[in-house]
């Protein structure tokens, strides 16, 4: 190989002078292509930061689309309870007005018992006195008009008024 080279002293040369100006091309298109390559990164940068940024406006504007149903569905549901409110206090002031008219009625009703039990007691004690008062005139009943043997005499039977 090192014989190839010296023969071809030339395609080293140019071999070499291709390898060299590259890279001193590149430096100098570096030295050249500085401030525009600042302004690439500067670009990539505020694109990225306005890709974040949009971003960030998407997310909120999902957000707010979120809290306006929520907020909506709050309502509804507020209102749903306000009306099953006014009907429960409703339907609670129906239940309190019968359940009084009903306190009432069971006292109206022990009271009519009370006073038919006192009615009861007072016939059962008419009743148990009449019943001995017959069975004291029984004993006492004679059948023979002119009997004076007769107990009580006729027309002389007399009721005793601590028995009543």
């Amino acid at each position: 190989m090192i014989g190839l080279l010296q023969n071809n002293y030339e395609l080293l040369a140019m071999f070499s002078s291709l390898l060299g100006g590259g890279a001193l091309g590149g430096l100098v298109s570096t030295i050249i292509n500085r401030k525009e390559n600042k302004r690439i990164k500067k670009s990539e940068v505020v694109k990225s930061e306005a890709e974040a940024k949009k971003e960030d406006v998407s997310a909120a504007v999902e957000m707010m689309g979120l809290l306006e149903r929520t907020v909506s569905h709050m309502e509804r549901m507020n209102d749903y309870n306000k009306a099953n409110s006014e009907e429960l206090l409703k339907l609670l002031r129906e239940k309190d007005g019968t359940n009084e008219k009903l306190k009432n009625d069971i006292k109206l009703l022990q009271l009519q018992r009370t006073e038919d039990h006192r009615r009861i007691t007072g016939l059962e004690k008419a009743f148990d006195r009449e019943l001995q008062w017959r069975k004291d005139g029984d004993y006492h009943y004679c059948g023979v008009e002119d009997c004076d043997k007769r107990q009580p005499p006729l027309g002389t039977f007399k009721r005793d008024p601590q028995q009543r």
